[in-house]
């Protein structure tokens, strides 16, 4: 990962859920886990958790993109851990105790010093902040 310009401007702490896919048996041993190709929060926190819990695990199911994981969680391929605001009605946890709990997950964004005032990346960062 490149290094950042500096600290971040500003952070947020959102939590992590559990996406389930249709018909995905959250009791199967192994549990099939749809995950983020590269290393980030969502990936450590859901094997991390899995591991804690002591509950043995594969890999269903690996993307680069959210585009990728949630398609694989939409085919039934397994779970995965994603922000709620990436859930389809489909895909919600109904049963608190079947897996185990995420942990919140840090989001920030830092900007090169050069895009001060810069009145497009002024309002992609407005944008994300309304949406995170």
């Amino acid at each position: 990962m490149p290094a950042l310009p500096g600290p971040p401007r500003w952070t947020v702490r959102r939590p992590l859920v559990w996406a389930i896919g249709q018909d995905v048996d959250v009791t199967a041993d192994p549990l099939p886990v749809v995950l983020f190709s590269n290393t980030c929060a969502w990936r450590t926190s859901a094997l991390e958790a899995l591991e804690s819990a002591e509950r043995p695990w594969r890999v269903a199911f690996e993307s680069n993109s959210l585009v990728g994981v949630l398609a694989a969680v939409r085919a039934g391929l397994g779970v995965a851990a994603l922000m709620p605001t990436n859930l389809e009605p489909a895909m919600a946890c109904h049963d608190g105790d079947a897996l185990p709990a995420l942990p919140d997950v840090e989001l920030g964004l830092a900007r090169h010093p050069r895009s001060e005032g810069d009145p497009l990346i002024d309002a992609v960062e407005a944008v994300l902040r309304r949406m995170i």
